[in-house]
């Protein structure tokens, strides 16, 4: 039996989304046992300009600019919560827009568009390994979401993300952040699999039991 392309982009999206969940399974069972206090943990929040890179080929950040999509203020809101064992879990709401002659899936697009994306991650900060976060801080997030274009095949679906990021703690809780996602779509194929970037400014609330806080 002949496999099509479409078979195996769905074999193929099936098999992330089997890994995500077995990631965020282990994640549990390494925190399961230690006593988790909501109130004796933090909280950081941001907001931040960002990049959609959605023109079909996930290299061409950040050589295609016409693969760029942005506006010139603030359209990414951020909470993360720490949980326990440098894990910690964000939840992420993002608006953004295309432009018109800007290159979407491999299409030039002759209208303006939407974009609206909210995912839900867990992050493993490296400093754990240390058991000391200064005010650099690097980490690594895997998780879930969901995309909506207005000028896509596929306008809604659901997408897995794998990426990096780095806190820059600065002053007080204060912070910047730098965060790179590779979100795989669950319709429309690898051609719509687009990239995320953002840059936001971050406040951390530390609570007195949280032991990898920030002073």
């Amino acid at each position: 039996m002949e496999v099509t392309q479409a078979d195996a982009n769905y074999y193929i999206m099936k098999l992330r989304s089997l890994f995500l969940l077995a990631a965020a399974l282990l994640v549990f069972k390494n925190t399961q046992a230690q006593k988790f206090n909501i109130n004796h943990t933090s909280w950081t929040f941001g907001l931040s300009n960002h990049i959609v890179v959605d023109g079909g080929k996930e290299t061409s950040f950040p050589f295609d600019t016409k693969s760029w999509n942005y506006l010139p203020f603030p359209t990414r809101l951020t909470a993360e919560m720490y949980f326990m064992k440098g894990w910690s879990f964000s939840a992420e709401l993002s608006y953004n827009q295309y432009k018109s002659g800007n290159i979407m899936d491999k299409i030039t697009i002759n209208k303006d568009g939407n974009f609206i994306g909210t995912d839900v991650n867990s992050r493993f900060a490296m400093s754990h390994w240390t058991n000391k976060r200064g005010w650099f801080d690097p980490y690594l997030t895997i998780g879930f979401g969901y995309t909506y274009r207005s000028l896509a095949v596929n306008k809604s679906t659901g997408n897995n993300n794998l990426g990096i990021g780095c806190n820059f703690w600065i002053y007080k809780g204060f912070g910047l952040n730098l965060q790179g996602l590779g979100k795989f779509v669950m319709k429309g194929g690898t051609k719509s699999n687009y990239t995320h970037y953002s840059v936001a400014l971050i406040y951390k609330l530390s609570s007195k039991g949280d032991k990898m806080g920030i002073k």
